[in-house]
């Protein structure tokens, strides 16, 4: 390999760095310019790529038809198109992607991206120096994009620098002005290489040959200029919709707290937030072993839902509202089971566990006034540990016996006793007819002694005659009986009677 291409190498090797670096500073800091600078630098490796293999094709093109600079020139001209191409992709990714939240660690991470400005720099001057020294058009066209990249790094510093001061909003215009950057050096590279290709020269992007690249670019200046004023200004206009709210700031101060509707605020100094109301946010926590009242080991996992009630409480009392309830919610669900039996956790008791858990988990919100309403709190799953499962499910098992026992000596219970009541007052209406019976009778009894009584009283001689033979009446039923006057004498035992009816 040649110095050229050895150049090359070590550029690839040093923007992998850069990409690397700048990827995750943005995914630590959440800046949408870092993002854009990202996809710069990661488009300057595929345009290296093909640069060194443009390098390799121009060798064999000297060494065949003793012509440099016609491949070359081509790679430039390829070069100019993946800069468009990288253009567009950074507006797609970054500047339709919509408002950001707040940048994280702003100062810090622009400290540490004046290191991307360094990088930047040494390949950039690498470039240009070995492209001079050795006449390559596509090293010079390289270098010039990656000196681009310097420039673009130096906006996203100054882009961090106004957000830790309160300018989020610069952040996506620098993205914008990047954007601008990318597509100024690739019209350029593009135009000096169309203009080598039909001069038959080579490409040269030295500052007299800029200069009149640049007069044929004024036009295209002046038009990314006036729209990035527009867009500056209609970046101001917002929509809000009817179940959110908008917080506007103004230096990092709330100024306003908009309704639903069209608004406008002031796109460089201030920033808005949006909020939904109405939405139910949702979330779950891992399982968890939790201890019982009756010191048992159970396995939880909890699901909440909760609501935005106060929009600025919301967006600057607590830094992660997700976290801080899931944590509460999680410590709630420890403090109840805490004082319950694992048997009502896992059968009837889970309805006013997850009552008290929703009241004192909006409690412990409330407390940190983060401005959100539980919704509900549920045990979504209730299990033993893997441990002792089986044990688990003996036990259950035996409460599922007790309740069939139970539910059997209930139905048992249910057939007997109004059987029983039934017996018992069919032997108290008996009992009661027996008595009304028996009573009738004396009375009867008595009614009619009485009556004998009087009768004795008045004929006492006939009463008795007459009970006397009422008696002997009763008592021999089927004996013929014989009554003799007292006047009649007899010397013997024997009667003599002619007309035995008579005597009856």
């Amino acid at each position: 390999m040649n110095r050229k291409e050895n150049t090359i190498l070590v550029t690839i090797v040093a923007n992998l760095l850069l990409v690397s670096l700048k990827f995750g500073l943005a995914i630590w800091s959440g800046s949408f310019a870092l993002r854009a600078s990202a996809w710069h630098s990661m488009g300057d490796v595929f345009i290296s790529l093909f640069v060194l293999a443009g390098l390799i094709a121009g060798r064999w093109e000297a060494k065949r038809r003793h012509r440099v600079g016609l491949i070359e020139n081509i790679v430039a001209l390829v070069v100019s198109g993946f800069i468009f191409y990288v253009a567009y992709t950074i507006f797609i990714e970054v500047v339709l992607a919509g408002e950001q939240a707040g940048l994280r660690n702003p100062w810090l991470v622009a400290l540490t991206s004046l290191l991307t400005i360094a990088v930047t720099y040494f390949i950039a001057r690498l470039k240009n120096y070995v492209g001079k020294a050795t006449n390559s058009p596509s090293l010079i066209a390289s270098g010039y994009h990656s000196r681009m990249d310097m420039y673009a790094s130096a906006l996203v510093v100054t882009s961090l620098i106004a957000s830790a001061l309160g300018l989020g909003s610069l952040d996506l215009i620098v993205s914008l002005a990047v954007i601008l950057l990318v597509l100024k050096s690739g019209w350029e590279i593009a135009a000096s290489a169309i203009k080598a290709l039909f001069s038959g020269g080579l490409l040269n992007l030295e500052e007299d040959n800029i200069a009149r690249v640049r007069r044929h670019t004024k036009r295209f200046a002046s038009i990314g200029i006036g729209a990035l004023i527009i867009g500056i200004f209609l970046s101001g206009v917002y929509a809000i919709q009817p179940d959110e709210r908008g917080i506007v700031r103004q230096f990092g101060q709330v100024v306003a707290d908009v309704g639903p509707g069209l608004h406008y605020r002031l796109p460089l100094v201030s920033r808005m937030d949006r909020v939904a109301l109405d939405r139910v946010r949702q979330l779950q926590t891992e399982n968890t072993l939790v201890l019982t009242g009756d010191t048992n080991l159970i396995e939880v996992k909890v699901g909440v839902q909760y609501i935005v009630s106060d929009p600025n409480a919301f967006l600057f009392n607590v830094v992660n509202s997700e976290q801080l309830v899931e944590q509460e919610a999680e410590s709630s669900v420890r403090q109840i089971v805490a004082q319950r039996s694992v048997d009502e956790l896992l059968t009837t008791g889970r309805g006013e566990i997850n009552n008290q858990a929703k009241n004192l988990t909006q409690a412990l919100v409330d407390e940190h006034q983060a401005g959100l309403k539980i919704v509900n709190v549920q045990l979504l799953a209730v299990n033993p540990p893997s441990s002792v499962a089986d044990a688990f499910r003996d036990v259950s098992s035996a409460r599922e016996d007790r309740s069939t026992y139970i539910n059997e000596a209930m139905a048992y219970r249910n057939e007997v006793i109004p059987s029983a009541r039934g017996q018992a007052v069919g032997i108290i209406e008996t009992a009661r007819a027996e008595k009304t019976r028996k009573i009738d009778f004396a009375i009867g009894e008595a009614a009619g002694f009485e009556s004998q009584l009087a009768a004795y009283l008045v004929a006492p001689g006939v009463t008795r005659t007459r009970l006397y033979l009422e008696t002997l009446e009763r008592v021999l039923p089927s004996v013929n009986k014989f009554i003799i006057d007292p006047t009649v004498r007899t010397d013997g035992t024997e009667l003599w009677l002619t007309n035995p009816e008579a005597t009856k």
